[in-house]
C-alpha cells in the first residue's frame, strides 16, 4: 500500500512539476555545483597513523600515562653509512650532521657517536681507534648506535609531544641532501610511515578516480553506444563527487586512505544506479510518444526501488558509524553524503534532461548484438533456475560451508608498514635498518612499585637486566636499553673505561653515586627517559622490527606471561607504546564489524518485512545478500587476507550494494506474479527484465573498484580486489540462488490475496458442458412447440405430453446439478462432524460422472462399505474430491491432445479402504503424470502445470489444507507420462 501510494501520488506529482519546468531544475542543479566546486580547492590531505587508533580505548589511556612520565616515545632514526664510521673524516662529517640534527625544531634530543664521545671523552683525547675500543666493551651501543662491522651508524631523534612531524622530516630530508657524497643516508620511523600515507594518499586521489571515470565510460560505450546515454551517468556522478568533496572542504575534514575511495566509490555506484533507470527508460521509450511521457512512466515505476536500493546501500555504510575508529566513521559519513546526494540528483537532474532529449526508437546493430548475447546468457541462467535447482542448491551448500570454514581462519590485523609495497622508499628502509642496527619501531615496557627509592637497591636495579636478558631472547627485539645499561655505562666511564667495571653496583650508596654520575654526564633529560623522579618506576625501551599489530599483542602476552612467573608479585607491569595502541584499536575490529553487519542485516530484514509482509520473503531476501559476505570472508580466510581497517569496510558496503539488485529483482517479480499467480513465468519474465541491468550495474561496480587494484597500498588493492570478487558472487546470488530460493515462497500479499479471490473460482468446462445438454434440451423443446405455434398446426396429444414431460424431466436435471455445485460454495458449521466418505465422493461424481463419459473417461469405483466415519465437514470433503478428480480429468485431457488421441479409453479410480486406524481414499488416473521437478511443488499456492492463464493453481492447496485440517495428509506418486495417484488418509472416528 505504501509503494503503492508513493508511486502513484507522491512521486507522480513531483515528476511531473520537474518536467513542465525542465530547464529550471538544469539551472539550479547547475548553480548548487558550481558553489560546491568553488570549494574544492580547499579540501586539505591528512593521512597518518594516527587515523588508526580509536581514542577513548584504556590502552591510549595508559599510553598518555606513560608518556607524561617518562616523555614522548616517538623517534625519528637517521641511519648513516659508510666504509668505516670511526674514519677520522668520516666520524667529522658524522659529528656535523649531528650538530645539525640537534638544531632541527621538534627535536628534544639527539642520541649519537659523537654525543657519547662529548660525554665519556670531555677533554678530546682519544683518537677514534681508542674510541672505537671503548664501545666495543658497551652493549649498550652495539647494534644500537653503530653496527658490528662498523659501516652503519644512527642518529635518534627524539621528538618533542608538540613536534610538527612534517617540518622536522622536511629538515631531516634537507640535511640528508645536504650531506657528503660518501655517506649514504636514509631517515625511517613511524612518523616517515604516516608521511609516506598521507603523500600516497594524494597520489591515489589524483590518478584513480580520473582512470575509473575513463573505464566506466568505455563500460557505458560498450553497452548504449551513443553519446547521450554515456554523458548522463558521468555527469550524474560527476555531480555526486562534486558535492560531496565540496561539503568536505566546507567542514575542514582532510581527505584520508580511507575517504579517498570515496570517489572511486561514488564512481562505480552511481553509474549502477543511473544503468537501472536507464534500461527502464529503453523499455517504457518504445511505448511513449513524447520524451516527457517516456520519463514520466520511466520515473513511477522506478523511483520507489531506487529509493529503497539507495536507502539499503546508506544502512550498510551508516552501520560503519558505530566503529570507533575515526576514519572509518568519516568514510562512513561522506559515502552515505554521496549516496544522498546522488539520490537526489538521479530524481531531479536525470529526469529534466532525459526530458529534453527526443524520443527515439531505433537500436544501434551493435547494441542489438550485445542484447542478443546477453539474452543468450539470461536464458541460460533461466534453465538453471528452473530445472537444475537440484544441482545449483547442493553446490552452493558445498561453497558456503568450505568458505565459513575459511572464516575461522581470519586474522585481524593492522601493520602500517605493511601497507606500502615492497618498492617504497619508507617500505626499504625500515627493513634494512634492523639488518645492521635495529629496528625502528619501539615498544616501551614500564617496572614500578608504588614504593619510593625502590630502584635505589641494587638488587632491583639487577631486576631489571635479568628482565632484559630475557627479553633478549625474543625474535623481535632487536636491542634493549634501560635505567640498568646507563648505570653500567656510568660505572665503567667513571673508572676509567676498565672493562671490568662495566657492570651494575652491588651496594645502595654506589647506586646513588652512579646516578648522580649518570645526571651531570648524560644530562637530566636522558635520565628522565628512564627513571621517574622519586625512583618508583622505570622505562626499559625495546627496539623492534615488528609492525603488525598481531605481533605486538604477542609480544606483549609473551613478556606478561614471563613477568607473572618470573618477578614479584607486588609489581607493576605496563606494556605500552604507539604499536600498543594502534593493535589494541585494530582488535577491536571483529566486534566492530559483527555490530555493523547485524545492525544491516537486522534492518534489510526489516525493510522486506515492510514492503512484501512476509517474514519469509525478508529471511530470503537476506541469504542472496549473505552469500557474497560469506565468499568474501572464507576467501579471505584460505588465501591468508588479514582483516585490516580497509578490509573491513568490503562486507558493508558490499550487503549495502547487493541488496539493491535484490530489491530490483523482488520488486519486478512482485509485479510480475501478479498477473497470473504463475512463478515459471514470473521468474523468466523477471530476469529477461531485470537480468541485464543487474549485469551491468555488477560489470559497472566492479570495473570501477578493480582501479583501486593499481593503489599504493596493499589494503586497497585488496580491498579493490576483494570487492570486484564479492560483487560477482552478489551477481551469482541474485540470478541464481534468489529466483530458485523465491520459488519456494511465496510474494503476495494478504491484500494481494483478497485481490485474487474472486477470479479463483469459475465452473470448470465438464460442468459447464454437463449444465448445457439439458438448458440445450429445454430450448430445443420450447423452439418446437413455438414452431408448431407459428405453423398454426395442431400437436397430438400423446407428442404434447411427451415434450412436456421432456423439458420437465431437464428442468428437474439441471436443478439437480445446480443444487448439487451449489452446496460447495456454502460455509462449513464450525463444528466437525461424522462424515461417510463414500457418501461424499458418490455426490461428487454424481455432477462430473455424465462429462466425464463424454469425454470417455472410464470412473471405476473399488468403496469398501462399512467404513468408519472420519471427523470433518460434508461439505468440504466434497471440494477435496472434487478437486482432485477435475485435476485427474486434466491430466487425461492433456495427454489426449499430447497424443492426439481421443477415442483411447482413459480410467479414473477411486478406491476407499481402511488401514489400521485411519481410512483411505485413493484418486489415480492415466494422464500425463508429474515431472519430478514438479512434484515437490504441486501443493504450494499458485503453482499450476497448465498453460498460462488455464489454472490458477489454489486446488492442491486448499485441498491440502483441508485434509491437514482434519488430520490427514495428501500424499503423490507419479511418473511423467504414466499418471499419478493421490493418496489421503484421515483418521478413523470411533464411537464409544
Amino acid at each position: 500500500m505504501l509503494k503503492h501510494f508513493l508511486n502513484n501520488f507522491f512521486f507522480h506529482n513531483i515528476f511531473e512539476r520537474i518536467l513542465r519546468r525542465p530547464w529550471a531544475v538544469l539551472i539550479i542543479i547547475v548553480s548548487v555545483t558550481l558553489f560546491f566546486l568553488w570549494h574544492i580547492p580547499q579540501l586539505s590531505f591528512k593521512t597518518s597513523v594516527y587515523d588508526l587508533l580509536i581514542e577513548d580505548l584504556p590502552e591510549n589511556t595508559r599510553y598518555e600515562n606513560f608518556k607524561a612520565i617518562f616523555g614522548s616515545d616517538e623517534i625519528i632514526r637517521v641511519v648513516i653509512k659508510s666504509k668505516n664510521i670511526f674514519d677520522p673524516v668520516i666520524f667529522k662529517k658524522i659529528e656535523q650532521l649531528s650538530e645539525t640534527a640537534s638544531k632541527i625544531k621538534g627535536v628534544r634530543r639527539i642520541i649519537s657517536l659523537p654525543d657519547i664521545r662529548k660525554a665519556v671523552d670531555i677533554k678530546s683525547k682519544w683518537s677514534m681507534k681508542e674510541f672505537a675500543a671503548v664501545l666495543s666493551e658497551v652493549d649498550l651501543f652495539r647494534k644500537n648506535l653503530f653496527s658490528l662491522d662498523h659501516t652503519s651508524t644512527a642518529l635518534t631523534l627524539v621528538l618533542s609531544d608538540k613536534a610538527s612531524h612534517e617540518d622536522v622530516i622536511r629538515d631531516v630530508e634537507k640535511m640528508i641532501d645536504g650531506a657528503s657524497t660518501d655517506l649514504s643516508l636514509y631517515q625511517i620511523g613511524m612518523p616517515l610511515v604516516s608521511q609516506a600515507l598521507a603523500r600516497l594518499t594524494k597520489k591515489d586521489f589524483l590518478r584513480l578516480p580520473p582512470i575509473t571515470f575513463f573505464l566506466i565510460a568505455l563500460v557505458l560505450f560498450f553497452l548504449y553506444r551513443k553519446v547521450i546515454y554515456i554523458a548522463l551517468p558521468l555527469a550524474c556522478v560527476t555531480i555526486a563527487t562534486i558535492w560531496t568533496f565540496g561539503i568536505m572542504a566546507l567542514t575542514s575534514i582532510p581527505l584520508s586512505m580511507l575517504t579517498m575511495i570515496v570517489p572511486v566509490f561514488l564512481i562505480a555506484v552511481g553509474t549502477a544506479y543511473c544503468l537501472h533507470i536507464i534500461s527502464e527508460y529503453f523499455f517504457r521509450v518504445q511505448y511513449a510518444d513524447t520524451p516527457k511521457n517516456a520519463v514520466l512512466a520511466t520515473f513511477s515505476t522506478i523511483t520507489f526501488p531506487t529509493v529503497l536500493a539507495t536507502l539499503t546501500t546508506i544502512i550498510g555504510l551508516g552501520s560503519l558509524l558505530i566503529n570507533r575508529i575515526t576514519s572509518i566513521r568519516e568514510f562512513a559519513v561522506f559515502s552515505c553524503l554521496g549516496i544522498f546526494s546522488l539520490m537526489i540528483i538521479l530524481l531531479t537532474f536525470l529526469p529534466a534532461a532525459l526530458a529534453l532529449i527526443p524520443v527515439s526508437k531505433k537500436k544501434d546493430k551493435e547494441l542489438r548484438e550485445t542484447n542478443k548475447f546477453f539474452d543468450r546468457f539470461l536464458s541460460w541462467i533461466i534453465r538453471l533456475d528452473l530445472d537444475y535447482q537440484k544441482i545449483t542448491l547442493p553446490i552452493f551448500g558445498i561453497i558456503v560451508i568450505i568458505c565459513l570454514a575459511g572464516i575461522f581462519r581470519i586474522r585481524v590485523e593492522t601493520n602500517p608498514v605493511g601497507y606500502f609495497k615492497e618498492n617504497i622508499p619508507v617500505s626499504r628502509n625500515f627493513h634494512d635498518i634492523y639488518k645492521h642496527l635495529s629496528g625502528s619501531f619501539p615498544i616501551n615496557v614500564t617496572m614500578g612499585t608504588e614504593q619510593e627509592d625502590y630502584f635505589e637497591d641494587p638488587k632491583h636495579v639487577a631486576d631489571i637486566a635479568r628482565f632484559q636478558k630475557f627479553l633478549e631472547t625474543l625474535s623481535c627485539i632487536d636491542k634493549t636499553i634501560s635505567f640498568a645499561d646507563y648505570i653500567k655505562l656510568v660505572n665503567y666511564a667513571s673508572n676509567r673505561f676498565e672493562p671490568k667495571y662495566y657492570t651494575l653496583p652491588k651496594k645502595p650508596f654506589e647506586v646513588r653515586i652512579l646516578i648522580n654520575n649518570y645526571k651531570s654526564m648524560l644530562g637530566e633529560d636522558m635520565f628522565s627517559r628512564f627513571m621517574n623522579p622519586d625512583f618508583s618506576k622505570t622505562n626499559i625501551l625495546l627496539l623492534t622490527h615488528i609492525s603488525s599489530s598481531s605481533d605486538f599483542l604477542k609480544t606483549r602476552k609473551t613478556i606478561v606471561d614471563h613477568v607473572q612467573q618470573s618477578f614479584a608479585k607486588d609489581l607493576l607491569w605496563n606494556v605500552t607504546g604507539f604499536g600498543m595502541v594502534i593493535s589494541e584499536s585494530s582488535h577491536l575490529l571483529t566486534s566492530g564489524q559483527v555490530k555493523s553487519l547485524s545492525i544491516t542485516l537486522a534492518l534489510i530484514f526489516c525493510i522486506m518485512l515492510l514492503l512484501f509482509l512476509s517474514s519469509k520473503v525478508g529471511l530470503i531476501a537476506i541469504i542472496p545478500n549473505c552469500f557474497p559476505i560469506i565468499i568474501n570472508f572464507g576467501l579471505m580466510g584460505w588465501l591468508g587476507i588479514n582483516l585490516s581497517v580497509a578490509t573491513s569496510l568490503i562486507a558493508c558496503i558490499a550487503i549495502g550494494l547487493a541488496v539493491d539488485d535484490t530489491i530490483h529483482y523482488l520488486t519486478r517479480y512482485s509485479r510480475e506474479i501478479k498477473k497470473d499467480l504463475d512463478k515459471d513465468r514470473a521468474l523468466h519474465d523477471t530476469i529477461k527484465s531485470v537480468g541485464k541491468p543487474i549485469i551491468f550495474t555488477t560489470l559497472t561496480i566492479s570495473v570501477g573498484f578493480s582501479i583501486l587494484i593499481f593503489s599504493h597500498f596493499k589494503p586497497t588493492s585488496v580491498f579493490g580486489l576483494m570487492m570486484v570478487i564479492t560483487m560477482f558472487s552478489a551477481l551469482v546470488g541474485d540470478l541464481i540462488l534468489l529466483p530458485s530460493l523465491m520459488l519456494h515462497v511465496e510474494l503476495v500479499t494478504a491484500w494481494d490475496l483478497l485481490k485474487l479471490m474472486p477470479t479463483t473460482g469459475g465452473i470448470s468446462p465438464g460442468i459447464t458442458h454437463e449444465l448445457n445438454q439439458p438448458l440445450n434440451a429445454i430450448k430445443m423443446g420450447s423452439e418446437f412447440l413455438k414452431m408448431i405455434i407459428q405453423q398454426k398446426e395442431k400437436i397430438r396429444e400423446e407428442l404434447m405430453s411427451q415434450v412436456i414431460d421432456e423439458i420437465s424431466a431437464q428442468v428437474d436435471k439441471a436443478s439437480g446439478i445446480i443444487n448439487r455445485l451449489g452446496t460447495f460454495g456454502l460455509k462449513s458449521d464450525f463444528k466437525k462432524k461424522e462424515v461417510n466418505i463414500n457418501e461424499s465422493i458418490r455426490e461428487t461424481l454424481a455432477i462430473i460422472g455424465h462429462q466425464l463419459k463424454v469425454e470417455n473417461i472410464q470412473t471405476e469405483l473399488e468403496l469398501v462399505e462399512g467404513l468408519p466415519p472420519i471427523l470433518g465437514h460434508k461439505n468440504r470433503l466434497r471440494q477435496v474430491v472434487f478437486n482432485l478428480v477435475i485435476n485427474a480429468y486434466d491430466a487425461i485431457s492433456t495427454k489426449q491432445k499430447i497424443e492426439g488421441d481421443f477415442n483411447a479409453t482413459h480410467v479414473i479410480r477411486i478406491r476407499t479402504f481402511q488401514k489400521n486406524d485411519r481410512v483411505a481414499v485413493t484418486v489415480s488416473d492415466t494422464g500425463i503424470g508429474i515431472l519430478s521437478n514438479q512434484k515437490v511443488r504441486i501443493f504450494e499456492p499458485f503453482f499450476t502445470t497448465k498453460e498460462t492463464g488455464k489454472g490458477k493453481g489454489l486446488g492442491l492447496t486448499i485441498s491440502n489444507e483441508i485434509v491437514r485440517d482434519y488430520g490427514g495428509r495428501i500424499d503423490v506418486e507419479s511418473e511423467a507420462g504414466q499418471g499419478a495417484t493421490f493418496k489421503m488418509t484421515f483418521p478413523a472416528c470411533v464411537t464409544l
